[in-house]
């Protein structure tokens, strides 16, 4: 296996989170001083979090006159430390969203989409799935997405395949979706470039998406020239709910038909490391979602019995009884003890070996974890773990311009932190290209 077919292909990056510090001011090189950078509240939101308020005119004149981008890089690049907050990612996060503001009220995408393309060719990436988002529903947005999913198909050829997701609203995700196949119907010349839908930005539970997952499947039978697959954001941020709940929305991710799972955290963190967080983390969750795990307990008891699961099956029926009567959110707190923390990891690994026989792929975005994804550390990584379960899996970057890193540093990083060489990695992990969405088309 050819180790560096790793560090080719990207599964997994939001084009807000690919601009390094270089193509922002590519990007704005030449109406820097025109854009409003406080769009989106960003350096109100930046002086808030961070106690002092950026001049990012002054900033790209510097860096212009002088080629140092060190300015624009502190307020560009969130990098890993301890006590790191996902309320200092965000805000950062819309630095490149209002420097992007100014094209997109003209509604020019080169520019915008033209620095990262040619990024991720210079770094050696021969495909990339793009993931964007935009807050409209109907024409505005088919119109919207049309015109970036059009660029990246004129920006592909033979040496460079450019893909694209788009995210749906996760409130109204059929509706939603269908504002996607309409596009594909209207524009059939994009059906190969738009390949994926995920919901990114929330993790929404999957019951919820179950007429969704039906309706894409159906559609993907019947058009199965244009499929689009779903792929989702699970396991990533999940204090509010138990580690049974966010290990089983994973699963019934996966069985509800989802290709690929992005993050996973709650498969492959240790259980104690995951309680000790935060104080009372994982302890509480609503008396719905309680009643949704023992349905699940139930309907899988035999398999999770086998994986070393205690399933008390009469006690678990009775506690569904007493909870019928309960208030669908109200909360209940059932703490952890050392018992109970082992069974989580048996539950990890029930889902882990049901994911292999799915051939479900988990997107792992290392750097990315550790800097929002609530990993306190390398040590406590998920990723040793899902290596060692068998499951498919793709090192992916995320928001690489954020975080600093390309994907080939995401690799490396990788078989540092894990003492993995690389060709070890490369026979486990395959060809990530082989993962890549609607690859029978």
């Amino acid at each position: 296996m050819d180790q560096s077919r790793l560090s080719k292909t990207e599964l997994h990056v939001h084009t807000v989170g690919c601009y390094h510090p270089e193509d922002l001011l590519y990007m704005v090189r030449d109406s820097y001083s025109d854009v409003d950078w406080n769009r989106f509240g960003f350096l109100d939101r930046y002086e808030s979090v961070f106690g002092v308020r950026p001049d990012p005119i002054a900033m790209f004149e510097r860096a212009l006159a002088t080629g140092s981008l060190d300015e624009i890089r502190e307020v560009a690049v969130y990098r890993w430390h301890p006590g790191g907050r996902f309320e200092e990612f965000d805000t950062k996060s819309y630095f490149p969203v209002a420097a992007a503001g100014y094209h997109l009220d003209t509604d020019q995408h080169q520019p915008i989409l033209a620095p990262i393309v040619e990024h991720h060719r210079a770094e050696g990436l021969t495909y990339v799935e793009y993931r964007n988002a935009f807050a409209a529903r109907g024409q505005e947005f088919k119109d919207w997405h049309g015109r970036y999913a059009r660029f990246l198909r004129d920006a592909s050829d033979e040496e460079f395949t450019a893909r694209y997701i788009i995210r749906l609203d996760g409130r109204h995700p059929v509706s939603s979706y269908m504002d996607v196949r309409e596009l594909i119907d209207e524009k059939p010349d994009l059906s190969d470039t738009i390949v994926g839908v995920d919901f990114s930005g929330r993790e929404i539970p999957p019951k919820n998406l179950a007429a969704f997952y039906h309706r894409i499947a159906e559609d993907n039978r019947l058009h199965p020239g244009s499929v689009v697959e779903p792929v989702v954001h699970i396991g990533e941020s999940f204090f509010d709910l138990s580690l049974e709940s966010a290990v089983r929305w994973c699963h019934e991710s996966a069985l509800y038909g989802a290709r690929r799972l992005a993050h996973c955290i709650a498969l492959g963190i240790d259980p104690l490391v995951a309680v000790g967080r935060r104080e009372g983390a994982h302890q509480g969750e609503s008396a719905g979602e309680r009643m949704d795990q023992i349905r699940y307990d139930l309907t899988h008891a035999r398999g999770l019995s086998r994986c070393g699961v205690g399933i008390r099956e009469r006690a678990l029926e009775e506690e569904l009884d007493r909870l019928a009567g309960e208030d669908p959110e109200h909360l209940i707190t059932r703490p952890y003890d050392e018992d109970r923390l082992y069974q989580v990891s048996r539950r990890q690994d029930y889902v882990l070996d049901d994911l292999c026989r799915l051939g479900t792929v988990i997107e792992t975005c290392p750097t990315s974890n550790l800097c929002i994804g609530g990993v306190p550390n390398v040590k406590a990584h998920p990723f040793p773990k899902l290596y060692a379960s068998g499951v498919n899996l793709a090192i992916c970057s995320d928001d690489p311009g954020i975080f600093g890193v390309t994907l080939a540093q995401e690799v490396a990083n990788v078989s540092r932190w894990f003492g993995l060489s690389m060709e070890e990695m490369a026979r486990r992990l395959g060809d990530p290209w082989e993962f890549r969405l609607a690859s029978q088309q």
